[in-house]
């Protein structure tokens, strides 16, 4: 990934962090009920792929301040990673989450041998990469490390609003991974920006 896509996405991210009011907080009951049922279906997708999450070692790209990664420990998994660029990201996630691996890295640079994970996961982070040649080096570093399977949950139509995203329809779902596993839609509740229909995509 170039040194301008990096500074970009670390500015973007930088700036979100600063605005403030926020729906995606945990006084917001329209967004606890999202979860809950965005949780149900990552479980019901991992069960209907074949996955086992028990005792599967876990890396999580872009994973923020920790939230996806603790819980895929909570629901039985075993070595669990996370990396994101957002130094302040990591450091809360450390904070927040001290049993579990946080790193600094790059999406397109993973610090993990050839195979080294049973699953690998991403949520709503390739969409954050808007140079296309870059997310596609991402996506390939994430089948690299995976000796098992790749998870992604992330936006259908892109956003230029405050913070540019890219949609990963089917087609470019295709493209950086091949055909998945098990494909669908996951809604959200009407009234927040995270309405969007997403895709929570696996790859075998």
């Amino acid at each position: 990934m170039s040194d301008a896509e990096l500074d970009r996405i670390r500015t973007e991210y930088a700036a979100r962090d600063a605005m403030g009011e926020s729906p995606y907080r945990w006084d917001n009951p329209a967004y606890v009920a999202y979860m809950q049922g965005l949780e149900r279906a990552l479980l019901r997708a991992l069960a209907d792929a074949g996955i086992e999450l028990a005792g599967a070692s876990v890396l999580d790209v872009g994973c923020g301040t920790g939230y996806f990664l603790h819980r895929l420990r909570e629901y039985g998994a075993g070595e669990c990673h996370g990396v994101d660029l957002a130094e302040n990201r990591i450091e809360a996630a450390r904070k927040r989450y001290p049993v579990l691996d946080w790193r600094i890295a790059s999406a397109t640079e993973l610090p993990f041998g050839d195979g080294e994970l049973d699953l690998v996961t991403q949520f709503t982070c390739l969409s954050s990469i808007v140079d296309g040649d870059a997310r596609l080096a991402a996506a390939r570093e994430m089948r690299r490390v995976a000796r098992g399977s790749v998870l992604s949950f992330d936006i259908r139509e892109a956003s230029a609003g405050a913070t540019p995203t890219v949609g990963l329809d089917r087609a470019e779902l295709r493209r950086l991974f091949g055909g998945p596993t098990l494909l669908r839609r996951v809604r959200g509740l009407g009234g927040l920006p995270l309405s969007r229909s997403h895709y929570l995509a696996i790859w075998r």
